[in-house]
């Protein structure tokens, strides 16, 4: 595991608490499947987290008010669910467009 020197730590935030949340929060991403941000030869989520924090490839964002994170988290919802929308979409046309094919070959036959 990497281990930062206090320098490089206060380069990144004020806090602990706040680098705390950060390592976190991209350590979950990061075990949720996302791509690390840097080339690195750690594996652990925590460790890759921590090295991209102090090679400034993420960095913390201004604080939300609850009513912000709350407007923010409801925009990525629908979006999700518009791309699934979208997606199912896509699958049904396709499953029709075999079916119709299927149909037109027993047809012929």
């Amino acid at each position: 595991m990497i281990i930062p020197s206090f320098e490089q730590l206060e380069k990144i935030t004020d806090s602990r608490y706040s680098l705390s949340v950060l390592v976190s929060k991209r350590a979950r991403k990061i075990v949720d499947g996302a791509k690390p941000l840097i080339d690195t030869e750690n594996s652990k989520p925590v460790s890759i987290a921590i090295e991209e924090a102090v090679k400034g490839a993420i960095v913390f964002g201004e604080p939300m008010s609850d009513k912000q994170y709350r407007a923010k988290m409801e925009r990525e919802k629908t979006e999700k669910i518009e791309a699934l929308r979208n997606e199912r979409q896509k699958t049904q046309e396709s499953v029709k467009r075999e079916i119709g094919e299927d149909s037109e070959e027993n047809a012929q036959e």
